[in-house]
């Protein structure tokens, strides 16, 4: 049979053609190439971290919008300070597997609680943005939690935990005003790591959401 003697191609050819073909990939998908999940430990407890576990195919309507106002939600620049390292998924999944498991590493989630109650990166800690200000009585003590040693402006961070920093996603602020704000109180640069991505890409690759 000649290639051409299928006649024209409607959408619904293609669409079943295309399904036909590429579905049961997608079914068997790897969240990386030969490899299923990604395992890791946090304070002894396992945690994996896989594709497409809700089953839902639609994003939540929080990361679905497409127009955002600007101010107030700009896309945000690629890197949230100078010396602070921005991840892929990938690399946060080098993270989680490396540093966290290791005792080292925070996956720092610093929206506000009642969005981190709604769901987050499995692990995460909450360290809402606003507790960083300067003006917060308990900054010292938040940062002494972190691993820091002695008192502000005076602080030693060798044996602090590596961050990793994340907020709503790129159309959000949060995560980069924390990362200045960790900055600020004297927490090293090459500390902190910072997932643009956020939540709105973890929703969007149909990654494990903690709830």
């Amino acid at each position: 049979m000649s290639y051409f003697s299928w006649g024209v191609f409607t959408p619904a050819k293609v669409m079943a053609i295309f399904s036909a073909v590429c579905m049961p990939h997608i079914a068997s998908a790897d969240i990386v190439p030969g490899q299923q999940s990604v395992d890791f430990e946090f304070g002894g407890q396992p945690y994996s971290i896989q594709q497409g576990q809700s089953g839902s195919t639609t994003l939540p309507s929080a990361y679905a919008k497409t127009a955002r106002p600007c101010p107030s939600e700009c896309i945000e620049p690629r890197v949230a300070a100078e010396g602070v390292v921005t991840l892929t998924e990938h690399e946060v999944f080098g993270f989680m597997q490396q540093r966290v498991s290791a005792g080292t590493g925070l996956l720092v989630d610093v929206r506000l609680p009642a969005e981190f109650e709604q769901g987050s990166i499995p692990a995460a800690i909450s360290v809402p943005a606003p507790t960083l200000v300067a003006s917060n009585p308990y900054r010292e003590d938040l940062l002494l939690a972190l691993g820091a040693k002695g008192s502000l402006g005076q602080m030693d961070f060798s044996g602090a935990f590596d961050l990793l920093i994340f907020d709503d996603g790129p159309w959000s602020p949060t995560a980069r005003e924390a990362t200045q704000l960790f900055l600020e109180a004297g927490y090293p640069a090459q500390k902190i790591f910072y997932y643009r991505g956020g939540l709105q890409m973890w929703h969007l690759f149909g990654l494990t959401v903690s709830k």
